[in-house]
């Protein structure tokens, strides 16, 4: 019969307890070292703390910003008075979106400020969307552009799947 002869065969249990006491507080210290690394470079998005219900998830988002309601961007569209921004990846808006949506991933702001700006003035209400309670792309979106002087910009809080799943019309492709 085989009997195990490693390096630690000789120690007492105490002393295996006390290694593998030091062991788990390596890993807790390494874990938490991670954790503040990652927040550190995703940034403030991550709360050290607190709620993530769905309700206190949008709050973060929102904070400082104006929502729409399904039913008044609906009503807006009817109106022709919707400028939508999708502010989700060229993929997910070629896949689907909503009606005359323009695809503008916040970091390609810039490049649209004028022309949102201009239909803005013109009447039309800009309404930047993504997909999911928990994407923040179209608070950064709508933040972004109100800082390059971009009025009335709301935001549609999970708005392709709300959209879609009540039935509203959607286009795929274009840019």
């Amino acid at each position: 019969m085989r009997t195990w002869e490693g390096k630690d065969a000789s120690l007492s249990i105490g002393a295996r307890f006390s290694k593998a006491l030091i062991q788990a507080a390596g890993l807790l210290f390494i874990g938490i070292a991670l954790g503040v690394l990652f927040r550190g470079i995703r940034g403030p998005d991550i709360p050290w703390s607190g709620g993530w219900s769905e309700k206190e998830v949008v709050a973060r988002h929102l904070e400082g910003l104006e929502e729409i309601s399904l039913q008044e961007a609906w009503e807006s569209h009817q109106a022709g008075k919707a400028l939508f921004l999708d502010a989700r990846d060229p993929g997910s808006f070629q896949a689907g979106h909503l009606p005359g949506a323009l695809s503008v991933p916040p970091p390609d702001a810039e490049g649209f400020s004028e022309e949102i700006r201009g239909l803005a003035q013109a009447g039309m209400i800009p309404i930047a969307y993504c997909d999911g309670v928990d994407c923040p792309l179209s608070a950064e979106l709508a933040r972004r552009l109100q800082e390059m002087g971009v009025e009335g910009v709301r935001v549609l809080v999970n708005g392709w799947s709300r959209w879609r799943d009540s039935g509203y019309p959607v286009e795929d492709g274009g840019s």
